[in-house]
Formats: structure tokens, C-alpha cells, sequence
């Protein structure tokens, strides 16, 4: 049996460290590369172009070459597309338990279908990513996945959710003192209020000026650029045509590709018609709308049918209304709000059935763990308990043959103490018949005052060998183990008290209930004062405190003996009155 409960331990231990057992040896070159990958971007992308494929050797390296050269590009503003590199990694991740790798797998996933203008797909992929990143405990992958579901919160118009989650973003960028990612945030709340009416203009320029703060100090220029244009048409909606010039200049200065920055062209061309140049904003304008974006089109085309009318050409100005309406209504149409919400209700669907899974899975574990512990745990308590067994065996009857000991002891006692006080009697008969012969009566009375002397000491030894002194000690001795005790004095433990304390003290509970009338609480405590106890002791025979024995006792002195405590004590009263 022993043999066979080790052996289904040792496959259970085996099971389990297999099923958690989900830590990769990856390669050096790989983990020196994600060292860099977040403050050398561009370091590291390099480095991974230059990576030997030939020194992939694993499945785990492939996929952290696969997380990693998605991650690169991204971080470099690389536009992706193709999702097959990030899905590869992806489906490695999630057969392992590396929650911190698993979590970025699902972010980058989902800045992939963020460029390829999945917005539905982006979602699922960034809501799946939030609990795994927080559960490893990765709190700047977590304000990543909360800013850029704040981005597709605010592509939708969903302006409030946008706000409590760039409001969210910035808290934690502040906590991780990641400046950037606060500007960010900053510059998105500052949109946000400028979309709520002209009462928070001076609000959302507070922020966006604090952003341009940060972000001067940084070589971001993807972030500069966002926030210009964000300057440049919140300055332009506040009719300051100079401002809103100025910085649709800057966000144009910094543009990589001059000949595909349409919405820099168009926020240019809004402050040129801003300020009545209408013909640097035809310009710009026009040169905006080779943009296959509905938003930018809308916009420039509203401008253009607006300088046409201020030109008074009104079919031009009528042609570029419908245009203007058109594309506002394609705009419309592209921003689907039931994807987010589909996204999020398969997101948490998926969430419950992935903790439904664990659940089953560590049930399972957990089962067989449990069997194992089990069949282990019976094999030892079963030969414990046989031990045990016999060693309780062994004890009881070791206390049986004391018992039966003490009993006999107590028995013999109480035989010697009836002869000591037959002969008592006798000899106190005796001396009354020599009362004329002084030598015979102080032979007898010699022996009297042996005998009682005697007899006292064996009054003494039989009550500690009785019943009710064996209860007393066993009650103490456990208050003193566990400060509690399960046994109490009952009625007929005191009778019995009060039988042997009349025996060794000449009958005195008889004496001081027709002398004093005490109650029988009174006289067990007079019973307990003569067994020379301690107080603490006493307190628990009688289940009290120390201070209400005292009390108790004062209290009889006083009140039915008529003595004072400050002369006297109960314990001397009681042996002085024998």
C-alpha cells in the first residue's frame, strides 16, 4: 500500500509541474532586443531585420520574434496591415501560461487591425488584452491598452467613455512617470472639451497647451503633430485665425511625406479661411481632398462651399454643399458604434467561458492533487491511528490501574481512619473511668492526642485521594492548559466537598450555617478556603475572577461575621473557629 500511494503521488506531481510548467528558454539575442524595444524603438528594429532566422530554433523563439518585430514597427509608426506574423505569436501564447507575453500578443494584435481600420477587431483584441495585463501586474502595457481604447471610444463619438478612460490613462502615465503617454491623454481630454461647446474652450486649451508643454521636450513627432492640429482647430473654432495658422504651420513643418499630409492640408487651409485668405485655403483645401478619408473630405468640402459662397458662386458653393453632405453622411455610416458594443459583449462572453475553462481546469488539477493528498494522508493516519490506538490503550490502562490503585488506596484509608476513630471513641470512654488515677489517665490521654494527631493526618490523605479533590485538579490543570475546562463542579461534587470538609474540620459547615446562615454559595467557598488552594484557583472551581472572590469573601466577614477584612481574613476566621 505504501508503495503504491508514493507512486500515485509522484504521477500526480509529475501531471501537475507538466500542466504549470510553461516557462521558455528564449533566445539571449531576443531578450537583449526587448530590453531596448521601448526606449530605442528604432535600435531594436534593426536589430531584428539583421536576426538570422537560422537562430530561431524554438517555437517560443519564433513567436518572440514574431511579438517582437510587431511591437518594433509599431513603436516606429510602421503601418501594419497583416496580422498572419502577430497571429502566429498569438496562438503560441495562448497554449502557455506567460500572461505578460499573452497580453502584448493581444495589444499589438490589436494595434494591427487598428491601422487596417478594424475598429471591431481592434476592440476585441485590446478588451482581451486588459484583464491578462492586469493580472501580470503590467500596469504601462495596461495605460497603453486603455489609451488606445480611448481613441476608438472617441473615433465612435462616444466622447464620455473617451473621457473617463483618457482621464484613466493619465493617472496611471503620471504614476509611471511616463510623460508622453500623459500628453497624449491630456491632448485627447482637451478635445474632448472642445467638442462640448464654446464654455470649454479655455479648458481644452489648458490642456492642449500642458501637452505641447510635455511634448516639447520629447522627440515624438507623431505626438507634436497631433497635438498642433488639435491646437489649430480648437483656435480656429475660437475665431483667433493667427494662432490657428501658426500652429497648422507647425503640424505641416513636421509632416514625413508632404504629398499625403491631407489633413494637415486641410487644417492649413480652415486658418487661411479663417483669416479671409481665401485663396491660400482654396489651395490647401484643395489639395486636401486627394484623401480617401471621409472626415477630411467633409470638412474641406464645408470650407470650399463656404468661400464659394463668400465669392458669391453659388453652383460652386451648392456643389460643394452636396459634396460636404455626402461624405458627412459616408462618415456617418463608416463609425459604427454596434461593432464596439459586439466586440465587447464577445469580449466578455469569451472572458466567461476562458474562466469557466480555468475553473474546469483547476477543478481538475485540484481533484487530482486532492486524491493524491488524500490516499497519502489515509495511508499515514491509518498507521498513526493504529499507533495511536495502541498507545491510547496503553494509557488507559495505565489510568485505569492508577484509578484502581488510588481507589484501593482511598479504601484503606478510610478502613485505618474508622479504626483511628473507634478507638478514639474507646479511649475517651476509657479515660472517663480513671478520672481518680492520674498516671492511667494521662497514658490514655497521651495516646488520645496521638490518635488524633493521627487521624487528622489521615482525614487530610483521604481527601486527597478522593473523588471530588481528583475533579478539582483536573478542572485547574485544564484552565491552566487552554484556560478553559469542559468539566464544572456539580451539585453532588460539592455535597461531596462539603462531607470531607466536615470530616477533617470537625463538622464546621454545620457550625456556620446555624452560627452565621451562609448560603450554600457562601459555604462552598468557606469548603474551598480550607483546602489551602491558591485564589486563582479557586476563581476557577467557581468560574469568577480573583477581585469577586475577594469580594465575596469581605462580604461574609463582614456582613454575617460582623468582622472587619482590614483585621482579618476568612481563612484565619475559619481555622481560628475550630
Amino acid at each position: 500500500m505504501r508503495k503504491a500511494a508514493i507512486t500515485t503521488i509522484s504521477v500526480l506531481f509529475i501531471l501537475l509541474f507538466i500542466a504549470c510548467d510553461n516557462q521558455a528558454d528564449y533566445n539571449e539575442c531576443l531578450i537583449k532586443i526587448d530590453s531596448l524595444i521601448t526606449l530605442k524603438p528604432d535600435t531594436a528594429l534593426s536589430m531584428l531585420k539583421t536576426l538570422p532566422m537560422d537562430s530561431l530554433q524554438t517555437q517560443a523563439d519564433s513567436a518572440y520574434y514574431a511579438l517582437l518585430m510587431t511591437e518594433a514597427k509599431d513603436k516606429n509608426f510602421i503601418i501594419q496591415t497583416d496580422d498572419s506574423l502577430i497571429q502566429s505569436a498569438l496562438a503560441y501564447y495562448n497554449r502557455t501560461n506567460d500572461l505578460e507575453k499573452q497580453a502584448r500578443a493581444y495589444y499589438y494584435s490589436g494595434c494591427v487591425y487598428r491601422d487596417s481600420k478594424k475598429k471591431k477587431e481592434a476592440m476585441t483584441q485590446y478588451l482581451m488584452a486588459q484583464p491578462l495585463a492586469k493580472e501580470a501586474g503590467e500596469k504601462r502595457l495596461l495605460s497603453l491598452i486603455y489609451n488606445n481604447i480611448g481613441y476608438l471610444y472617441y473615433a465612435q463619438d462616444w466622447n464620455e467613455q473617451a473621457d473617463s478612460i483618457f482621464q484613466l490613462t493619465e493617472q496611471m502615465a503620471i504614476q509611471l512617470k511616463d510623460s508622453i503617454l500623459q500628453a497624449e491623454a491630456l491632448s485627447q481630454q482637451g478635445l474632448i472639451r472642445m467638442e462640448k461647446g464654446e464654455a470649454f474652450y479655455p479648458e481644452a486649451e489648458r490642456m492642449m497647451l500642458k501637452a505641447l508643454d510635455i511634448a516639447e521636450k520629447f522627440s515624438n513627432i507623431q505626438l507634436k503633430r497631433n497635438i498642433f492640429s488639435s491646437l489649430s482647430q480648437l483656435y480656429n473654432w475660437m475665431e483667433d485665425g493667427d494662432k490657428s495658422i501658426e500652429f497648422a504651420k507647425r503640424n505641416l513643418s513636421i509632416q514625413k511625406n508632404r504629398a499625403t499630409c491631407y489633413e494637415a492640408y486641410k487644417f492649413l487651409g480652415s486658418a487661411y479661411y479663417q483669416t479671409s485668405q481665401y485663396d491660400s485655403a482654396l489651395y490647401y483645401l484643395q489639395k486636401s481632398l486627394s484623401t480617401v478619408d471621409y472626415a477630411t473630405k467633409a470638412g474641406a468640402y464645408m470650407y470650399l462651399a463656404d468661400i464659394a459662397k463668400e465669392q458669391g458662386d453659388l453652383a460652386t458653393s451648392l456643389e460643394m454643399e452636396r459634396n460636404y453632405s455626402a461624405y458627412l453622411d459616408s462618415m456617418r455610416k463608416s463609425r459604427q458604434p454596434h461593432d464596439i458594443i459586439d466586440a465587447e459583449k464577445r469580449q466578455q462572453i469569451t472572458q466567461q467561458k476562458k474562466k469557466y475553462d480555468s475553473s474546469i481546469n483547476e477543478r481538475t488539477y485540484f481533484f487530482l492533487f486532492s486524491v493524491g493528498i488524500i490516499i497519502t494522508i489515509a495511508f499515514f493516519s491509518s498507521k498513526r491511528y493504529r499507533n495511536r490506538a495502541k498507545q491510547l490503550q496503553k494509557d488507559k490502562n495505565k489510568i485505569a490501574t492508577e484509578q484502581a490503585s488510588i481507589q484501593e488506596q482511598y479504601r484503606q484509608l478510610r478502613q485505618e481512619l474508622q479504626h483511628k476513630e473507634e478507638r478514639i471513641i474507646y479511649l475517651q470512654n476509657e479515660i472517663e473511668k480513671y478520672h481518680n488515677d492520674e498516671t492511667q489517665k494521662q497514658r490514655l490521654c497521651s495516646e488520645l492526642n496521638t490518635l488524633n494527631t493521627e487521624r487528622n493526618s489521615l482525614l487530610k490523605e483521604s481527601f486527597n485521594h478522593s473523588d471530588v479533590n481528583n475533579k478539582m485538579k483536573h478542572i485547574i490543570l485544564s484552565y491552566q492548559k487552554s484556560d478553559k475546562s469542559e468539566e464544572a463542579m456539580e451539585k453532588e461534587d460539592w455535597l461531596q466537598l462539603i462531607a470531607e470538609t466536615d470530616r477533617c474540620w470537625n463538622n464546621i459547615t454545620l457550625r456556620l450555617q446555624s452560627e452565621y446562615d451562609l448560603t450554600e454559595e457562601e459555604i462552598h467557598l468557606c469548603c474551598l478556603y480550607l483546602t489551602n488552594l491558591p485564589i486563582k484557583h479557586l476563581g476557577y472551581l467557581l468560574n469568577c475572577t480573583r477581585d469577586t472572590i475577594y469580594k465575596k469573601a469581605n462580604r461574609i466577614l463582614e456582613q454575617k461575621m460582623g468582622l472587619s477584612h482590614k483585621e482579618t481574613s476568612l481563612k484565619e476566621t475559619l481555622k481560628s473557629s475550630i
